[in-house]
C-alpha cells in the first residue's frame, strides 16, 4: 500500500479550487459537528470561510492532518482554527474546529 504524504502546497491548492467552486467532496466528523455549536465556529461560519476566504496560516500537525486559521468574519478577538484532513486532491475531512484567541504574529497548536 503506498502512503501518499500531504504538504501545506498540496492543501493550498485543495482550499483554491473550492474557493474557485471546482469540486472537492468535503465530509464532517461527529467531532466537527459537535464543535460548530461554539460560539465564534458555528457550522455556516466554518463553511462560508473555508469556501470564500484565504487562510492567515496553515500548518501541517501529522498524517495528513492541517491546522488552517481564517480571520472570525464577525469578532477581532478570534481566529477560527479548522483541522483538515486530505483524503485525496479532491477529497478532504473536516475533523474539528475551535476558536483561538488572537495573538498578534503567533498562532497556536
Amino acid at each position: 500500500m503506498i502512503v501518499i504524504k500531504y504538504t501545506v502546497s498540496d492543501m493550498e491548492f485543495i482550499l483554491e479550487k473550492l474557493r474557485n467552486n471546482k469540486h472537492i467532496i468535503i465530509t464532517d466528523s461527529e467531532h466537527f459537528l459537535d464543535n460548530t455549536k461554539r460560539k465564534y465556529c458555528e457550522y455556516d461560519t466554518v463553511y462560508n470561510l473555508i469556501k470564500n476566504d484565504l487562510p492567515v496560516y496553515m500548518k501541517i500537525s501529522k498524517n495528513n492532518k492541517f491546522l488552517v486559521f481564517y480571520n472570525h468574519p464577525e469578532s477581532d478577538k478570534y481566529h477560527v482554527k479548522v483541522v483538515i484532513f486530505i483524503k485525496s486532491l479532491d477529497e478532504i475531512r473536516l475533523v474539528t474546529t475551535f476558536p483561538t484567541e488572537r495573538r498578534r504574529g503567533k498562532f497556536h497548536d
